[in-house]
């Protein structure tokens, strides 16, 4: 049975405060409409499902009737047509895909040893996935798996820290914010976490990329580390923690990374570089001196939060102004409705507002997807929780379903 209508071919990863119902009357099941919503109750238990959902333009997207509960708290990755729910408490991989009957279903299970907390692609066949640590200076572990079967196909132990690079920084330990491959090179840029476990950052007025050959490859010494570091002193480290998208790609192959520096978005002590975007062009392996992209410059004080690539030489990005009060708490950004998205030239450096979208807040931002040059997304907002229709092309927005719960992980489109 082929879908045709939008909803019917998307994957909604969401986190709700409605919880699954025994009665299933006048709802649509997983089989009948195929959309399905990753929920969590907003209570002590934190529970997540999958679940149908409706529509994503008209009605509401609620728990309420069926679900494929998920255990603990969740991060999801979609790859080419597979779906990866990763647990953060409970460690496994989860991965789903439509079976031969058009349903979503569940593929494979994969577990691992701690959190895996970054997450990239290869194309549309491998999942990537590392995990980080707040203070340890352990080896870290790069797994990879198949996004046709869902079973994980390596496991690598690596590290960024190399020394004879000399960009290591004592007493820190890295946090990747996203991989990227490109090539033969894997690109993971990293935040820097103090060593002690208290999560501020020491070095934080430097950007800094590791390069690593890929597929990953011991040296001499049999240490799979990076065959280079790059750094950049005109802004500070790139990405946020919880961000899996701190470096992206264009789609002529240009590289770009955001870097935010201030309290609010998680840096302590604060930068004092602008909060800015960098280019690697493609081919590439060092930062282009002649490009920087000052989006605190342009917004008259604002800091990007996060973004992700919609198309061309554009992305999605959420901004914000960190103002006194918000710089008073560390990570506020997180939990304070003050986030606005607009859209970003990455070439030409213009920043364009998308009217009609309220301030909002949002932790967590799973990877987005352009389907039929629409972008959806959730807004949680003081007065509504909603999700929105962005059109690429021009900039606007559409308010579509309401979002009964807290909030929306990510829309991902399996069918196609």
């Amino acid at each position: 049975m082929k879908r045709t209508k939008i909803y019917t071919s998307i994957i909604l990863a969401a986190t709700l405060t409605a919880c699954g119902s025994d009665s299933n009357e006048g709802l649509p099941t997983l089989s009948e409409i195929g959309v399905t919503a990753g929920l969590v109750n907003d209570d002590s238990n934190s529970t997540e499902y999958l679940v149908s959902a409706p529509d994503l333009m008209e009605g509401a997207i609620s728990a309420q009737g069926e679900g494929i509960e998920q255990a603990g708290w969740n991060f999801y990755y979609p790859v080419g047509n597979t779906l990866f729910v990763s647990g953060y408490t409970d460690f496994n991989v989860t991965s789903y895909k439509v079976n031969e009957y058009d349903e979503v279903a569940q593929l494979n299970t994969f577990v691992f040893d701690s959190s895996l907390n970054t997450f990239g692609n290869v194309d549309d066949t491998t999942l990537l996935a590392t995990n980080s640590y707040w203070f340890e200076h352990d080896d870290m572990v790069m797994y990879a798996a198949d996004a046709e079967t869902g079973r994980a196909i390596s496991k690598t132990n690596y590290s960024i820290y190399n020394d004879s690079t000399g960009a290591a920084g004592a007493g820190t330990v890295p946090w990747p914010t996203a991989l990227k491959v490109r090539d033969d090179n894997l690109f993971i840029p990293y935040l820097k976490f103090d060593d002690a476990g208290n999560s501020t950052t020491p070095d934080n007025n430097t950007a800094y990329v590791a390069i690593f050959d890929y597929p990953l490859t011991a040296n001499v010494d049999g240490n799979v580390v990076p065959s280079k570091i790059i750094t950049d002193d005109r802004t500070s480290n790139i990405g946020v923690h919880g961000s899996t998208t701190g470096l992206i790609a264009t789609d002529n192959g240009d590289l770009y990374g955001f870097s935010a520096g201030s309290v609010a978005s998680g840096h302590y002590p604060a930068s004092t570089k602008p909060s800015g975007i960098l280019r690697i062009a493609n081919g590439e392996t060092e930062f282009d001196v002649d490009y920087f992209f000052d989006i605190e410059g342009q917004t008259d004080g604002m800091e990007i939060f996060w973004f992700d690539s919609i198309g061309g030489n554009k992305a999605l990005a959420r901004i914000f102004t960190p103002s006194a009060e918000l710089e008073s708490t560390p990570w506020s950004a997180y939990g304070s409705p003050v986030l606005k998205l607009v859209i970003l030239d990455l070439e030409a450096k213009t920043i364009t507002d998308i009217e009609g979208i309220p301030l909002h807040t949002k932790q967590i931002t799973s990877s987005i997807e352009v389907m039929d040059g629409k972008v959806y997304v959730m807004v949680n907002a003081v007065s509504e929780k909603n999700i929105y229709q962005i059109d690429v092309a021009t900039g606007t927005a559409t308010k579509g379903a309401a979002v009964e719960g807290t909030n929306v992980r990510g829309l991902f489109d399996l069918y196609n």
